[in-house]
């Protein structure tokens, strides 16, 4: 499993590194005493002038011009003058270009026909520049070459049918170019072919049948491109396969029975898709499997697919989003998976509740069942996945409380993630918050530590335990029937980036310390009962109104100044002491009145009778 995920994505620089000794080797001891072959002086001066750039270092009309072994990404090697092979001791020798890497220099504008004087070339690098155009037919004469790197420019145009004359290539990346057309049916010839890939271009049409007989194809990438049709190619014969990616096209029909044939198959991804059917029962036969994406097609039947790729004794990574429409996700007949990490089987949307054999998979890192149906509630059991830092839950049907379980979660409670997990080689693992809105990630680990329980029907508390998840960066609770007031202790979720607890029925005030949370960009308590004021400083100074929007009784910033309904304790304190002023005085105001009342009752009124 390491070597895998450590030395595969590394081959392309292992190809360079090897070329790069073997033949720099007998140049060191003898570049100083021999000249630059004239042919190949020649061919480097041709290509240069096609460019828009120099080449820093490349200088043909001086001292240094004989000596071309030197410059930099050019290395030579020994050969006879008679005979142009490869020696270290001939008596009369001859320095030959063999190796030109000049990846990531920054090369401008189109590649000549003069690539063809280097006869002896057999490693070419121009990848991570900005050449443009077409290859010229010329380069696919060059019989020596067994790398050729051209990804990451700017080419257009077919790729040439004459790739059929590399017979010594071992290794071919044309990827994130805008080739377009066919992938030619030229490939019989190249035996010795081990890596192809012409990831994101504009390709079409059908796989080349004469792939097929690449036996020694250990790495095929044609993700991104718009490939139709069956994937038919003959993977009996391919049984040095190590990474298949057919991602992102437009392949139809059944996933091929053929595949399980590939005992060495390490890495599948064949999502977004249009294949139906069923995953193969044989592929319980793929015990070097690790990597498996099917998503985004259609396929069905959830309980075969789960029962047999738990025999999948190495596998990692499992994306099963966007198949199996309506399905209910089986309780039984699972047992568990030895090796999964990362568990992703959302927006199927799926019936039925959270299964539990979840529990069985300890080296469970991420589970994604979001955009489902699921009913019921969150398990218990769920505390057992000790290595569990990414949990998204979010749009189903759930309910009931949030078990305690959840907050003693071991990996969030720690420090540091307990895995280096990854979904390898340049394949996209990606998340969503919602079907239109994706987040990329070329390793799982890099997902930020997560509990999303958004957009469900749970009840009860937030209990503030959660704020003992120290790792946590992402809490998303909102759209629930949570009650009860904001606990105090979320303030200890130190890495807390995103809080959204909104649309609940939470009450009491916001607490103060959550301006502690000096890593919170994204703050979220709209339509609860909250009341009181929104706290000042820290990262809530950088917070809009929509975050507070729907709560009538919070004042602050925002909404109305919070002595606007009364007035301030100084003020409110005048008025105390004037009202005691008033209140002492009343007894002897009322005994006046009293005594006048007297007076015109027993003097005034009498008189005014006798009137």
């Amino acid at each position: 499993m390491k070597g895998l995920w450590q030395v595969l994505p590394m081959y392309p620089l292992f190809c360079a590194i090897f070329f790069i000794f073997l033949y720099s080797q007998p140049c060191a001891s003898t570049s100083k005493n021999l000249s630059c072959n004239s042919n190949d002086l020649r061919a480097l001066e041709d290509f240069s002038n096609g460019l828009d750039s120099r080449i820093d270092g490349w200088k043909f009309h001086d001292a240094l011009a004989a000596n071309c072994c030197s410059w930099p990404g050019v290395r030579c090697a020994l050969f006879s003058v008679f005979s142009s092979s490869f020696s270290i001791n001939s008596t009369d020798p001859s320095l030959r270009v063999v190796s030109l890497d000049l990846a990531s220099t920054g090369l401008e504008g189109l590649l000549w026909n003069s690539l063809l004087g280097l006869d002896q070339l057999s490693f070419l690098n121009l990848s991570h520049n900005s050449l443009r155009g077409t290859v010229p037919p010329e380069l696919f004469h060059l019989r020596r070459l067994e790398v050729l790197d051209l990804k990451s420019n700017n080419f257009t145009g077919e790729l040439d049918q004459g790739i059929s004359n590399l017979t010594s290539l071992s290794y071919i990346d044309v990827s994130f170019n805008r080739f377009t057309g066919f992938i030619p049916d030229s490939f019989h010839g190249l035996q010795r072919l081990e890596s192809f890939s012409a990831e994101s271009n504009c390709l079409e049409g059908r796989l080349p049948n004469s792939l097929s007989s690449c036996s020694m194809l250990s790495l095929l990438n044609l993700r991104n491109n718009s490939l139709d049709g069956n994937i038919d190619l003959n993977f009996a014969s391919l049984v040095q396969l190590v990474v298949l990616n057919l991602g992102s096209n437009r392949f139809s029909g059944h996933i091929p029975k053929s595949l399980s044939s590939c005992r060495a198959l390490q890495v599948l991804n064949l999502a977004s898709n249009n294949l139906h059917g069923k995953i193969p029962k044989s592929f319980r036969n793929l015990q070097a499997l690790s990597y498996l994406s099917v998503s985004k097609n259609s396929l069905s039947n959830v309980s075969v697919a789960l029962q047999t790729l738990q025999e999948c004794q190495n596998l990692t990574v499992l994306i099963l989003t966007r198949n199996f429409y309506g399905e209910e996700l089986p309780n039984n007949g699972i047992q568990g998976f030895h090796s999964l990490q990362a568990l992703v089987v959302a927006d199927c949307p799926l019936t039925g509740s959270i299964p539990s054999w979840l529990a069985n998979i300890k080296e469970l890192s991420l589970l994604d069942l979001s955009w489902n149906h699921l009913t019921g509630g969150i398990p218990l059991c769920i505390r057992s996945l000790d290595y569990l830092f990414y949990l998204d839950l979010s749009n189903n049907s759930l309910t009931g409380e949030i078990p305690m379980s959840l907050t003693k979660l071991k990996t969030l409670n720690s420090d540091s993630l307990s895995h280096n997990g990854s979904s390898s080689h340049g394949i996209p693992f990606f998340s969503w918050k919602n079907p239109t809105r994706l987040l990329w990630y070329k390793q799982y680990i890099n997902f930020p530590p997560t509990v999303d329980l958004s957009n469900n029907m749970m009840d009860g508390t937030i209990w503030k335990e959660i704020g003992n998840l120290r790792l946590l960066q992402v809490l998303d609770l909102s759209k629930n029937n949570f009650t009860g007031s904001i606990p105090d202790e979320l303030s200890g979720l130190r890495n807390l980036e995103t809080l959204d607890l909104s649309f609940n029925g939470l009450s009491g005030t916001i607490p103060a310390s959550l301006v502690n949370l000096t890593f919170l960009s994204s703050f979220n308590v709209a339509h609860n009962h909250l009341q009181g004021q929104i706290p000042k400083g820290g990262q809530f100074s950088t917070f809009s109104s929509s975050s507070f929007e729907g709560n009538p009784g919070l004042c602050g910033e925002f909404f109305l100044v919070c002595y606007s309904t009364s007035k301030p304790p100084e003020e409110e304190e005048n008025d105390r002491e004037e009202s005691n002023v008033v209140l002492e005085g009343l007894p002897l105001a009322m005994g006046f009145i009293s005594g006048l009342l007297l007076i015109v009752i027993l003097v005034i009124l009498p008189l005014l009778k006798q009137g």
